[in-house]
């Protein structure tokens, strides 16, 4: 019994010093954005930004733990989450417009063609992968950042099919 409480013990105890490795180095090492994962970097959702809409396609901020630097990732929204209307609305309205016209299920093309940005600046593409699902908004929320649920990682992995959604707004800016 006295093994097994020191296995835990040292389990926990590299675990500690892992978090803690993460939070005090995360600005010393050294970030390839061409490799660069969601995981990769534990930070504070600062800022989603709507950045295609067919597929709708979405870039993350995160402040990183303990620092003023950035990391930023792209990737498709799954379509699950933007079945909703009060999702496509605003997604809509962070851009700038005020309805939507249409949404509904497309699929789309894996390609190389989401940016990933490290602290220091540097940026890549890579390839594109599902991020942000099962989202809840407001009637109301003005931008994505107002929404609850969901996660930017969960379904990184699936492979494209018809889960992606294409997005039409409509009366945006002034005209």
């Amino acid at each position: 019994m006295l093994f097994s409480m020191l296995v835990a013990f040292d389990l926990v105890e590299s675990t500690s010093l892992g978090m803690h490795r993460i939070a005090r180095n995360v600005e010393e090492d050294i970030c390839d954005p061409h490799f660069l994962t969601y995981s990769q970097y534990p930070g504070i959702l600062t800022k989603i930004d709507v950045v295609g809409t067919k597929p709708l396609k979405t870039r993350i901020h995160f402040r990183l733990v303990n620092s003023t630097k950035e990391v930023s990732f792209e990737g498709i929204v799954f379509g699950g989450s933007s079945s909703s209307n009060e999702v496509a609305l605003a997604a809509c309205r962070s851009l700038g417009c005020s309805k939507v016209a249409a949404h509904y299920s497309i699929g789309w093309t894996q390609t190389q063609s989401c940016v990933f940005t490290c602290p220091d600046g540097t940026s890549a593409l890579q390839t594109c992968r599902y991020m942000l699902n099962y989202l809840k908004c407001p009637t109301d929320a003005m931008s994505l950042m107002e929404c609850t649920g969901g996660s930017w990682s969960q379904y990184e992995n699936y492979q494209p099919q018809t889960y992606g959604s294409e997005l039409i707004c409509a009366e945006c800016g002034e005209s």
